[in-house]
């Protein structure tokens, strides 16, 4: 939002984010290196600005950091980007369980989503197992080894209708009510 920063070196940036410094400061400060790391690719910058979100004692400073990513996301979905790596995706995760503020949660959350929509990253590696369920056919198709790759499986309902013995069944009489004169 009108916000222009000179590309080059971000440290002006970095040593404005320390505490001490005015809180608007900070802010602005977050800002310029959110649009620095979205323009430049900058990994150092973006390891900054995580850190500040996992360690800042402030917390709207925390959930500043991690709005301002997501309104300036460093790539897109189907983007190929070296900041779009394993690391980032484990280090996003582990701080989305593990924090326990509700608000930098939810900004934590619309970031990952902003970054990688519903999906699995592109870059984490895919075991290549899959198992599709049809509950209506009770049928399921499977790629994994060692299963064969389509079978047909039965409830337990079947299963116990089928070991009943007819003789329990048979043995209870049915009684006749009679009518109460």
């Amino acid at each position: 939002s009108g916000i222009n920063a000179e590309y080059g070196d971000s440290s002006i940036f970095s040593a404005h984010l320390k505490r001490g410094q005015s809180f608007h400061v900070r802010c602005t400060a977050i800002q310029l290196l959110a649009l620095f790391i979205k323009n430049e690719s900058s990994e150092r910058d973006l390891n900054t600005i995580l850190s500040l979100i996992e360690f800042d004692q402030s917390p709207f400073i925390r959930c500043h950091a991690a709005q301002q990513l997501y309104k300036l996301p460093l790539f897109t979905k189907h983007q190929d980007c070296f900041l779009n790596n394993l690391h980032l995706v484990e280090r996003l995760w582990r701080l989305l369980n593990e924090h326990q503020d509700f608000n930098l949660r939810c900004c934590l959350a619309q970031l990952y989503y902003t970054l990688y929509g519903r999906t699995t990253p592109t870059c984490v590696p895919t075991n290549n197992c899959a198992v599709v369920i049809d509950l209506k056919g009770q049928t399921a198709r499977t790629n994994v080894p060692g299963i064969p790759s389509s079978f047909r499986f039965s409830s337990k309902f079947d299963d116990d209708r089928k070991y009943s013995s007819d003789d329990s069944s048979s043995s209870r009489k049915k009684k006749k009510h009679k009518p109460m004169s």
